[in-house]
C-alpha cells in the first residue's frame, strides 16, 4: 500500500472515532478515548519519524512540514488534557471538541496539499516502499507504551527556555514611608542649620568660641557707652552732699567741695566728711 493511501485510511479511522465518542454512553467513552489516543499517537509518530524527513528530501523546503510539526505538538497537548479529564463531563467534551478541530484541519492540509506533491515527486514505487515502513512502525507504537511516548513527545515539543530562571515569590509589599517634598525638606534643613549657627537670646557663647567681627564691635561699643554713662552720671552721694550744702548747715560764704568726675565714690565720702565738719564748726 502506498504511504499516502495508508495515511488516508488512518485519517478516516480517527474521524470515525471522534463520531463514536460523541454518541457513546458513559460506560463506553473511556475505552473509545483510549483507542483514539493510541491511534493518534501512532499516526503522528510515523509521520514525524519517517514521512516528513522523506518529504523534505523529495520536495525540498516547504512551509507544510514545519507547520505539521507544530500542529502535532498541539494535538499531543490536547491528548494529555483529554486523558486527565473525567469521561462524560463538560470538560471532557470541551477538550474533545478542540482536539477534533485541530486534527481535521491537519488532515485537510495533508490530503489537499502535501500528498499530491509527494505523489508527483516520489512516484508509486517509492510510495509503496515508504508505506511498508510506515505500517511496520505504526504497529510497533501501538504495541508499546503509548502514554509514555505521549509524555516524551510533549516534553520534546515544549523545551525549557534557555537562560530563564523560575520566578521567585514576590515579597510582601512594605508600607511606603511618608516623604516630604524635596524642596520643603531642603528649606527645613537650611532653617535648622541657621538656627543652630546663631545662639538663642540671652545664651552665653561657649568658652573658647570666637564671636563674629560684627558682634565683637557691637559689644565693645556697648561697653564703652556704659562706661561713659557711669562717669558722667551724678552719684547718689554727690546729690546728697549738694543737698546738705544748700540746706543752710554749711558755713556761710564757704563753697561746697567740687566733685571729682573720675572717682565718684571717693568724692561722695569726702562730701560727707565735709558736711559733718561744716556742721561742727557751725555749732
Amino acid at each position: 500500500m502506498k504511504a499516502t493511501d495508508l495515511l488516508k485510511e488512518q485519517h478516516q479511522e480517527v474521524d470515525e472515532l471522534f463520531e463514536r465518542i460523541s454518541l457513546a454512553g458513559t460506560n463506553e467513552i473511556g475505552a473509545l478515548r483510549d483507542e483514539l489516543v493510541t491511534t493518534l499517537v501512532g499516526h503522528t509518530a510515523i509521520e514525524e519519524e519517517i514521512l516528513y524527513p522523506a518529504s523534505q528530501e523529495a520536495i525540498g523546503a516547504s512551509r507544510l512540514i514545519p507547520a505539521s510539526y507544530e500542529e502535532h505538538a498541539l494535538v499531543h497537548i490536547m491528548l494529555q488534557k483529554l486523558l486527565s479529564a473525567e469521561p462524560g463531563d463538560e470538560t471532557f467534551h470541551a477538550r474533545l471538541g478542540v482536539l477534533k478541530e485541530l486534527v481535521r484541519h491537519h488532515i485537510q492540509e495533508e490530503e489537499r496539499e502535501l500528498f499530491p506533491q509527494l505523489q508527483s515527486a516520489m512516484g508509486d514505487e517509492r510510495l509503496e516502499e515508504l508505506g511498508a515502513r510506515l505500517s511496520s512502525r505504526f504497529d510497533e507504537v501501538r504495541a508499546g507504551d503509548v502514554e509514555d511516548l505521549l509524555i516524551q513527545s510533549v516534553a520534546k515539543s515544549m523545551p525549557a527556555i534557555p537562560g530563564r530562571r523560575p520566578r521567585a515569590a514576590k515579597a510582601a509589599p512594605r508600607k511606603a514611608a511618608a516623604k516630604r517634598p524635596p524642596a520643603k525638606r531642603a528649606s527645613t534643613q537650611r532653617g535648622e542649620a541657621a538656627r543652630g549657627a546663631q545662639p538663642a537670646r540671652g545664651a552665653q557663647p561657649a568658652r573658647g568660641a570666637q564671636p563674629a567681627r560684627g558682634a565683637q564691635k557691637g559689644r565693645r561699643g556697648a561697653a564703652t557707652g556704659r562706661k561713659k554713662a557711669a562717669e558722667t552720671a551724678p552719684s547718689k552721694t554727690g546729690r546728697a552732699t549738694s543737698g546738705r550744702a544748700t540746706s543752710g548747715r554749711a558755713a556761710p560764704g564757704r563753697a561746697a567741695p567740687a566733685r571729682k568726675t573720675t572717682r565718684p565714690a571717693k568724692t561722695g565720702r569726702t562730701g560727707r566728711k565735709g558736711g559733718r565738719t561744716s556742721s561742727a564748726s557751725a555749732r
